[in-house]
C-alpha cells in the first residue's frame, strides 16, 4: 500500500483490495480509528460496522454517544467513498467497541440480549475500569444466554481516557 495516508484514502484502498479479491456480493464491515492522546481526538471511519459507544459519566447521570457513520461496508463497490469522522473525548470517557455477537446473544426463548441491555449496563458501570466493564458485559451476556450456543464471534474492546496518557 502506501505510507500513512488520510483515513478516507486508506479505507478506500482497503475497499478496492477487498472488492478486487473477493467473490461477487462479498463485503465486510470494519471500524478503523486513530487516537491522538495529546488532543484526545479520535479520527475514524466506520464502514458499516456497529457503532461503538462512548460513555461519558456525569455527576449523577451518564451520556452515551454512538460513533455512527453513513459509510458502506468495504467490498460492495470499488468506487465507494469513506468519510472520516472526528470525535472529541473528555477525561473519564470510555469507548466500547463490540461485534454483534454481544448484542445478538440469544436466550432459550430466542430473545436477543440487545443494545438496550448493553446501554443499561454501560450506564450502571460507567465509572468502572475497562477490565471491570468487559467482565461485566461478558458475565451478563453469558448469564442471559444460559448455556445456549454462541452463534457469532464476540469481540469487545474497551478503553478509557485518563490523565497522564497525553505524553
Amino acid at each position: 500500500m502506501h505510507p500513512h495516508l488520510d483515513l478516507s484514502t486508506l479505507i478506500g484502498d482497503v475497499n478496492r483490495l477487498v472488492h478486487e479479491s473477493s467473490p461477487p456480493d462479498f463485503y465486510a464491515t470494519l471500524m478503523y480509528a486513530e487516537y491522538e492522546p495529546v488532543t484526545r481526538i479520535l479520527n475514524y471511519v466506520n464502514a458499516g460496522h456497529i457503532a461503538p459507544i462512548v460513555v461519558r459519566p456525569r455527576n449523577d447521570s451518564c451520556e452515551l454517544y454512538h460513533l455512527n457513520s453513513e459509510c458502506p461496508p468495504v467490498g460492495i463497490s470499488a468506487d465507494s467513498e469513506f468519510a472520516t469522522t472526528t470525535f472529541q473525548f473528555e477525561m473519564g470517557d470510555v469507548l466500547v467497541a463490540y461485534t454483534d455477537g454481544i448484542t445478538e446473544a440469544e436466550n432459550r426463548q430466542s430473545e436477543l440480549w440487545g443494545e438496550q441491555r448493553l446501554e443499561n449496563l454501560l450506564r450502571s458501570r460507567s465509572r468502572e475500569t475497562p477490565e471491570q466493564i468487559i467482565t461485566g458485559i461478558l458475565d451478563e451476556v453469558t448469564a442471559f444466554a444460559a448455556g445456549q450456543a454462541q452463534r457469532d464471534d464476540v469481540t469487545l474492546v474497551v478503553m478509557s481516557v485518563q490523565e497522564g496518557c497525553d505524553v
